[in-house]
């Protein structure tokens, strides 16, 4: 897979509106350069690992391969516990950074994961889901760890997988202090749990509610490169 040249998407038209609801086969005759906002968002957007089909290439974002690799992860033993965990994150992560919401005030985070949950999950500024999911993210990214300390909140956390809670997580009996002599004395007290099937589910509902926004004309871009950048970060083409 290779990077459609530069020159190919010099006039990627920013603001041209677009019949709703954008479907794949609209998208068949037309060249990279003719692709407004709304359809390339669409594009970035689809879980599908089946490439969409352009007048001269077939396209696919990086966003699709990592909600495939999540998926196919998930099936695993052996995999399950650790990259799937950490590629949900960044699917928070990468649709946080890319997108802002039309119809909504933006929020004081800058933070790709807390505006996508922000965003797309629909939680308040305050909901101590976004707390969580970040410390859990800094964890397991920074060091593969299941500790993880909050600096900006002064929060410790001690997490563990449970796919018997009912949520996506169940916060601890006991706030824990950062003392692992503490953890001695029972840690399933200090321990945050993490259902990580219901994380799945909150993370594809999250790209699901961005799509749905898309087609509803309620996304904007906020990178700084605009339509390109999103193009040369998050797109892989095959010409055909």
């Amino acid at each position: 897979m290779h990077m459609h040249p530069a020159g190919c998407i010099r006039t990627i038209q920013e603001t041209l509106p677009t019949i709703m609801p954008i479907a794949p086969i609209e998208l068949h005759n037309l060249k990279i350069e003719e692709l407004n906002n709304q359809q390339m968002i669409f594009i970035h957007l689809q879980e599908t690992s089946v490439p969409l089909m352009l007048k001269y290439c077939v396209i696919r974002s990086t966003l699709s391969f990592i909600c495939e690799n999540v998926s196919h992860g998930m099936c695993f033993d052996k995999s399950k516990s650790l990259m799937p965990i950490i590629s949900m994150c960044s699917i928070l992560d990468q649709i946080g950074v890319c997108y802002n919401r039309k119809d909504i005030p933006e929020p004081k985070f800058k933070n790709g994961i807390k505006r996508a949950l922000y965003y797309f999950g629909e939680f308040d500024e305050n909901d101590v889901i976004i707390d969580i999911i970040y410390a859990l993210r800094n964890g397991l990214t920074h060091n593969v760890s299941l500790t993880s300390y909050d600096k900006f909140k002064d929060k410790y956390y001690h997490f563990r997988y449970d796919k018997e809670i009912d949520t996506v997580y169940k916060l601890p009996e006991i706030e824990w202090n950062g003392n692992y002599d503490t953890l001695d004395t029972g840690r399933e007290k200090f321990t945050t749990l993490i259902n990580v099937e219901n994380l799945k589910s909150l993370v594809f509902t999250c790209v699901r509610k961005a799509e749905e926004l898309n087609q509803d004309n309620q996304l904007e871009l906020r990178l700084s490169g605009g339509l390109k950048q999103l193009f040369f970060d998050y797109m892989r083409t095959i010409d055909r």
